[in-house]
């Protein structure tokens, strides 16, 4: 997984827990101590056990707290990748265009795999994301989603058509946009 993510969740506890001590989360999670850096790549399991020990000291629910990391997360996302996105989009329009943005960055590192996206407009303020992981994060997808649309001072509303988390094979959220 991108640094970016891992830098990010750190800022995130900081920030928005400021209760809990990055070392002690890291070290429940039983990760040794490291500095991650956004342009290298990390274990994806450093971010779901950090996730999942996050839930445990909080009593919040790991949906919970991907939820909200994924809002907060969207300003360093579209920071980093700003080469990839266009500034003349608005939700819906990043939202069905969010493959071709995956591709890109994919195509300018080898490192990265970002998830398999696909999306489809289904009216003038509405785009169906179909999304499928083995890390099953669609609960950080649907933050994404929301942390986009506040970025363009709209209000998504999400509804899930289906979830693996459910046993479904993909997430499918669709999303209309106020």
């Amino acid at each position: 997984m991108h640094g970016i993510i891992h830098k990010s969740l750190k800022g995130y506890v900081e920030t928005e827990l400021p209760d809990e001590s990055w070392d002690e989360l890291m070290d429940a999670a039983g990760i040794e101590p490291k500095l991650y850096l956004p342009v290298s790549h990390y274990p994806d399991e450093d971010v779901t056990a950090i996730v999942e020990a996050l839930a445990e000291r909080t009593g919040h629910t790991e949906e919970t707290l991907l939820v909200d990391f994924g809002e907060f997360l969207v300003p360093e996302l579209l920071d980093t990748f700003k080469a990839h996105v266009r500034d003349d989009r608005a939700t819906v329009d990043l939202l069905e265009h969010l493959p071709s943005v995956y591709e890109d960055i994919a195509r300018s590192n080898d490192e990265t795999t970002p998830p398999d996206v696909d999306t489809e407009r289904v009216g003038d303020d509405a785009v169906t994301i179909v999304y499928q992981s083995e890390l099953e994060l669609c609960a950080l997808g649907k933050g994404i989603v929301r942390g986009i649309a506040a970025t363009y001072d709209e209000t998504a509303t999400i509804e899930e058509d289906a979830c693996q988390l459910d046993g479904d094979d993909r997430c499918e959220l669709t999303v209309t946009v106020e």
